[in-house]
């Protein structure tokens, strides 16, 4: 069975339309995007094009990719201060002369509607007091919510450990009783514990890894990989997952396509922390009065 995220998100933003249509302010992004990354640029582009759907209102810094380390923390912090922006987030990767992790953490994390902030990560990994999840991770776990599909005891392995994906979500599914293997580039032997998972999350942007004989019967599969490959097409490429969906999707019980699964669902997330953010302020503002 597909797990339709396209289908999914598309009921959260219009879920988030009539909510931000009875708000008192009006949600607002803003976004510092550096270079001229195709793939940064895409992201960015749907991002602009969801906020506008969605009457978000948004702010692009486009900075070329040579810009000043200083500049883009400057920025940030006059976003920090300005209380008419209710999340920051800086579109990665970032270029190598600039120190990501400096950068994220200048981030308010009252504002880090990606969930990177140094605080916002130790919550999650705590399980205290969560302020705001990653927007990848949050939606991976909505659109298992909406199949009612329950990780508890489930042998689950996660290919890849970035913060922004791999880590957060194996915290979101130990929290949920499911028991987590984590391979990354120096695992031995990442097929065969593969092999033994109920739940397969791919996240290594490495396409077509996971192969059908990886993979048992009745497997669910989360492919949030996102990979360009050439082809025929007039594009001259094609995107795909992690996971080869066309030999695997008949030997699992749930799988995630791509594009249409977890992009999407990434997408949608975005928007439903920064509408969270604004409420935060206003309910703020008015505890405060």
């Amino acid at each position: 069975m597909i797990l339709d995220g396209l289908q999914l998100s598309n009921k959260i933003k219009d879920d988030l339309k009539s909510k931000i249509k009875n708000m008192k302010i009006k949600p607002s992004l803003g976004i510092i995007l550096v270079g001229d990354n195709i793939e940064s640029k895409t992201y960015v582009n749907m991002k602009q094009k969801t906020c506008s759907e969605l009457n978000i209102d948004i702010k692009l810094y486009n900075f070329p990719n040579d810009i000043d380390q200083q500049i883009v923390i400057d920025t940030i912090e006059d976003m920090n201060d300005n209380i008419s922006i209710h999340g920051i987030l800086v579109q990665l990767p970032l270029p190598r002369h600039l120190n990501t992790d400096l950068i994220l953490n200048t981030i308010s994390y009252k504002k880090d509607v990606d969930g990177l902030h140094t605080i916002n990560a130790g919550k999650l990994f705590q399980n205290r007091d969560i302020n705001l999840i990653p927007c990848t991770p949050l939606g991976c776990i909505e659109l298992l919510d909406f199949y009612n599909i329950d990780v508890k005891s489930m042998n689950t392995v996660i290919i890849g450990c970035s913060n922004l994906v791999g880590l957060p979500l194996s915290m979101l599914l130990l929290q949920r009783g499911a028991t987590i293997t984590i391979c990354h580039i120096d695992t031995k032997n990442t097929k065969e514990l593969v092999q033994h998972a109920d739940l397969i999350v791919a996240c290594c942007g490495v396409p077509h890894l996971v192969k059908e004989d990886w993979v048992k019967k009745d497997a669910i599969i989360i492919d949030i990989g996102i990979n360009k490959i050439n082809d025929d097409s007039k594009k001259g490429y094609k995107l795909v997952g992690d996971v080869d969906f066309e030999n695997v999707k008949d030997k699992c019980k749930y799988i995630t396509p791509v594009p249409g699964g977890i992009g999407p669902m990434t997408v949608a997330m975005l928007m439903k922390n920064v509408v969270y953010l604004a409420n935060n302020l206003v309910n703020n503002l008015v505890n405060n009065l």
